[in-house]
């Protein structure tokens, strides 16, 4: 499941937990796809993963361009668009 927010608005990247269990994150572009244990997104700062369990998409905001989630958070990480580029050929095929 892709989400795309409206591209013409900026919103600055922001990203509050609160506890492991609460996180709001500002300045998405995108939700990629998500599950019980994780979330993939797009944000003006880059590719983020949230890792976790009982993960919950409690708000979606596609005008604020705000998502927010509770569960237990494991994990956050970036990518960015640096790290794609330095990656083999065979490694951005195969994922």
């Amino acid at each position: 499941m892709s989400l795309n927010f409206d591209a013409e608005k900026k919103t600055e990247h922001q990203l509050i937990l609160r506890g492991r269990e609460e996180m709001k994150i500002d300045g998405v572009e995108e939700v990629m796809g998500f599950d019980d244990v994780s979330v993939r997104l797009r944000s003006s700062e880059g590719e983020l993963y949230i890792e976790g369990s009982g993960i919950r998409i409690g708000t979606l905001d596609t005008e604020r361009k705000t998502v927010a989630l509770s569960g237990r958070i494991n994990g956050i990480y970036y990518a960015s668009d640096e790290n794609k580029e330095k990656r083999g050929f065979l490694s951005r095929i195969l994922g």
